[in-house]
């Protein structure tokens, strides 16, 4: 599967990438309704990344880690990432991206692609996502691409969710 889709270009995470994201994904305003508002230290993006290069360890060996730099095809600016935990048959699907590309149709199109291709490279069946209260643009753009929200009732074990978050599922298509 082609690692573009219309309008952007996506490559697998490296450590590499630390200094290129540390801007965007260490930005403050981008963390108002993700992990309690703290926006990550370089020193922090950093060791994420590698964590993620190396992949999963211990009781967590049975996931697959997909971690991509989302970057605009023309300029090739880095803007974002996306990120899929794949477990078993359903996948955990994140995104974030940086304050200045909020509300132009980036989140969407990243979202679709990263289904597509953990859909075919993982044989995932299920997409789920999990939104902290208040997220609006989040949950509206889950809703946006058929996603339905959940009750937090009779949820399968996932590994992003918090008590309160807003749970979202997703079938895979056809």
């Amino acid at each position: 599967m082609s690692l573009e889709s219309t309008r952007l270009s996506y490559e697998r995470i490296t450590r590499k990438h630390t200094q290129e994201l540390q801007p965007i994904l260490c930005d403050p305003r981008v963390y108002v309704h993700v992990d309690d508002g703290v926006a990550p230290s370089s020193n922090e993006l950093l060791e994420s990344f590698i964590s993620r290069e190396v992949g999963p360890y211990g009781d967590r060996s049975h996931e697959r880690w997909v971690d991509y730099v989302v970057r605009l095809r023309e300029s090739r600016t880095a803007i974002g990432r996306v990120e899929a935990t794949v477990i078993e048959h359903r996948a955990e699907v994140a995104y974030i991206l940086g304050f200045p590309y909020w509300g132009k149709g980036y989140g969407s199109e990243s979202l679709a692609w990263l289904q597509q291709f953990v859909q075919k490279n993982y044989g995932v069946k299920e997409f789920w996502a999990t939104v902290t209260p208040g997220n609006i643009s989040s949950r509206h753009l889950l809703l946006k691409n058929g996603y339905r929200e959940m009750s937090n009732d009779n949820l399968p074990q996932l590994m992003s969710y918090e008590q309160n978050d807003w749970v979202f599922f997703k079938a895979a298509t056809a």
